[in-house]
């Protein structure tokens, strides 16, 4: 299964807590619910409605929006303007966006069946993110190294 989402990628937020009086709570602030639409969205397109099972090997490849200090006055690409993006937003949080609209959509059971993430972040003109998930393939290497 392999699947491109075009649009600005936002990170998985950390539930807020609260307190009103006596009473405490726990809620998303949900600023990711846009493109984790968009993401069940392409997956959607593609994905046969079975769940996978696991072990799964996910790949993500983000491609962030360049800031225009990036850019000449006249839209080009400054000679010195960095490939890769060391920036917010971190690509763990990138990427549990990506497994939780993935859980939420049916994809698998549960997150926790993928065993090997693959994640990286660029910068690009096209921003978006490339997700690909295959069953885990052959690990006896790195299981006889632990």
């Amino acid at each position: 299964m392999q699947f491109r989402v075009f649009g600005i990628p936002k990170a998985q937020p950390r539930p807020k807590a609260f307190r009103r009086g006596n009473h405490v709570g726990v809620y998303d602030p949900g600023t990711a619910a846009g493109w984790k639409r968009l993401i069940q969205d392409e997956a959607r397109k593609i994905w046969s409605g079975h769940k996978l099972v696991g072990p799964l090997h996910v790949t993500v490849g983000f491609i962030m929006p360049r800031p225009k200090s990036h850019l000449k006055g006249d839209g080009s690409l400054r000679k010195q303007a960095p490939i890769h993006c060391t920036s917010k937003p971190d690509v763990d949080n990138l990427a549990k966006a990506v497994l939780d609209a993935l859980t939420d959509l049916g994809v698998w059971r549960d997150d926790s069946e993928v065993c090997f993430l693959d994640i990286g972040k660029v910068y690009g003109s096209q921003p978006g993110c490339l997700v690909s998930v295959l069953p885990a393939c052959d690990t006896s290497h790195i299981v006889s190294a632990v």
